[in-house]
């Protein structure tokens, strides 16, 4: 009778585990998901102004 309880029991808590992991996954993705997309977004604007040339040194001031 107890091993009976305690078998149902660990298999009632596996499949809430393993429920309650999904369901976290499932609500949380568009986090991930908009991260990812703020990371990329990062990385191109910071290569882009890596390639950008340096702006020329200003010309020298004519003598008086």
């Amino acid at each position: 009778m107890k091993r009976r309880l305690a078998i149902v029991l660990l298999t009632l808590g596996t499949i809430g585990g393993y429920a309650a992991g999904f369901a976290s996954l499932r609500c949380h993705s568009w986090q991930r998901r908009q991260h990812f997309e703020n990371h990329v977004a990062k990385v191109c604007v910071d290569a882009a102004r890596r390639a950008e040339p340096p702006a020329p040194p200003p010309p020298p001031a004519p003598p008086r």
